[in-house]
């Protein structure tokens, strides 16, 4: 028999519902415990899920429980400091939710103490599992539209870390994770926003190049268009992603326009299932630590160039977050 790992989650809200079920979905897991100071959300948890234990503080149950897997399921001001306590507590692999953290020094922290007690760490960018972006990869690297020149994603709900981290990631999955030479960006913050416990931007739009590779440009917020939706533009083609009107997929080329079904999957269980196999030996997760943090690594230079007022190069050294820097100094 395989092994079979014991998962705790912190957080018991609505995400917290979607990691519970994929584990549930997967034989090789078990879902043995949780923290949750919200007695109310901990009971509506047990009831929907059985869980065996309890507990009102997460370092509680990181004491108490032997565990090989923890979902971190909170909002994002707490991520750093719940990730490095996971990978201190001993566990195989942390699975935290999306934006990875507030700033980059918060990141490379959270980098930093996985890599020095061994453990895994997956961000939950789990649209990098939808079947529309796999098929449009596969496109991409099978010469369907020509060269990729460029690359427009946008996302009409939240803010930059709360939904355009997954539009930024998917744009960055789309080039097989190249490296990104600059970043420009603009950020709008008309009045006071706190949106997840931290304080966010109304509207973003942001644009930069990769290296060797095709421009890609971003528009989030308030005033971007309606919905969630890429548009991958090549030399001999176009390849629409989550497109407003139509299917999920759409592939017009100068042959005209590719009939795509797609296969449904659940993109959360798909997640946990590459995280089991990393840790049983297999290749990294294409959702890993790293990446996150180059996605971040994006998010920030936006704001950065914003706070600035120029081309942003990267490395971003900047470990700060370019919004806390401009609303602390008034300049937005």
């Amino acid at each position: 028999m395989s092994q079979r790992y014991r998962v705790g989650i912190i957080g018991c809200g609505r995400v917290a519902a979607a990691h519970a079920n994929a584990y549930a979905a997967i034989e090789s897991t078990e879902l043995v415990t949780a923290a949750e100071p919200n007695p109310e959300r901990r009971l509506k948890f047990d009831e929907t899920y059985s869980i065996t234990s309890f507990y009102e503080n997460y370092r509680e149950m990181f004491a108490n429980e032997d565990l090989d897997i923890i979902s971190i399921c909170t909002w994002p001001p707490l991520h750093c400091e719940m990730t490095v306590a996971a990978a201190e507590s001993g566990v195989k692999a942390i699975l935290c939710e999306k934006p990875m953290a507030l700033n980059l020094g918060e990141a490379d922290r959270m980098l930093a103490a996985c890599e020095e007690a061994g453990a895994k760490l997956v961000i939950g960018h789990q649209h990098r599992f939808d079947p529309q972006t796999v098929n449009a990869i596969e496109l991409v690297k099978g010469n369907a539209i020509g060269k990729l020149q460029s690359i427009f994603g946008y996302c009409s709900s939240k803010d930059l870390l709360t939904n355009g981290t997954h539009v930024v990631d998917l744009i960055r999955y789309f080039v097989d994770d190249l490296p990104v030479r600059w970043v420009m960006g603009q950020i709008d913050r008309p009045s006071d926003k706190v949106d997840f416990g931290h304080r966010v931007e109304h509207n973003a739009i942001g644009h930069w190049q990769f290296e060797n590779g095709p421009h890609a440009m971003l528009a989030q917020g308030e005033l971007a268009p309606s919905g969630y939706a890429f548009q991958l533009c090549g030399t001999a083609g176009i390849i629409s992603v989550n497109a407003p009107q139509g299917d999920q997929l759409q592939v017009i080329t100068k042959n005209g326009e590719l009939d795509m079904p797609l296969e449904e999957i659940n993109p959360k269980q798909a997640q946990v299932e590459e995280l089991i196999a990393w840790i049983e030996g297999g290749p990294p997760h294409r959702s890993r630590g790293e990446n996150g943090r180059s996605t971040m690594e994006v998010l920030m230079a936006i704001m950065e160039s914003s706070r600035l007022h120029r081309v942003i190069y990267l490395p971003l050294e900047t470990e700060e977050s370019p919004l806390e820097l401009m609303i602390e100094s008034d300049q937005i």
